[in-house]
């Protein structure tokens, strides 16, 4: 086992806490994504634990990467920054677990148990998550693509040149969007996004 966290002490109660399963060895602790694909392509772990947000690379771009050079490696990925639209995501790309830093280590301890015998496993949390009632509100696919482009920073000026349109139709979707969330500035919309499972946080710049 492998564990990847920018958060030395997140790594130290990780590791104790599967020691004392007497079921998983943990092999070495990285605080960074290059190292963790570094070390996961050199060890190529039975499992490897990776936090969402690390400097260099992020969780899910290891586990897309890392798979490349050891397939046989199986991987839970840790987020303390958690929306719907994460979980998703990474459901989507298919990482064999994920769990929530406000789980209990004895939860966490059982996702990686279980994902090390060859299960794919949600954590409690993150289902209870995804089965929560969404803040719904119903956006076109230019709206979807503006409010993408507002949470990678844009102005209204780059973001119509990136999306081929002009400012003023940009500025008509933001209008728009701003109506429906019942919001009156750019970032109490993209809170307001986040919370719809409509953008994932970390996206935000």
């Amino acid at each position: 086992m492998l564990i990847a966290d920018d958060h030395a002490f997140v790594s130290w109660g990780l590791a104790k806490a599967l020691a004392a399963s007497d079921e998983v060895e943990v092999v070495g602790t990285v605080t960074n994504g290059i190292n963790a694909i570094v070390e996961i392509r050199k060890a190529k772990p039975d499992c490897a634990i990776l936090d969402y947000n690390m400097p260099g690379a992020n969780g899910l771009e290891v586990f897309l990467e890392a798979k490349r050079w050891s397939p046989g490696t199986r991987f839970v990925l840790l987020t303390g920054t958690a929306s719907p639209a994460t979980i998703r995501t990474l459901v989507e790309a298919g990482i064999h677990g994920v769990c929530l830093k406000d789980d209990t280590e004895s939860e966490v301890v059982e996702v990686v148990r279980q994902v090390c015998s060859g299960r794919t496993v949600i954590g409690a949390s993150a289902q209870r998550l995804l089965k929560a009632p969404s803040e719904s509100v119903a956006v076109t696919d230019r709206e979807l693509a503006v409010l993408q482009a507002l949470a990678r920073g844009h102005t209204n000026a780059s973001a119509a040149e990136s999306l081929g349109v002009s400012p003023k139709t940009v500025d008509s979707h933001r209008t728009s969007l701003m109506r429906k969330f019942a919001v009156n500035s750019t970032a109490s919309l993209l809170l307001a996004a986040v919370r719809a499972g409509l953008l994932d946080p970390t996206s935000i710049r």
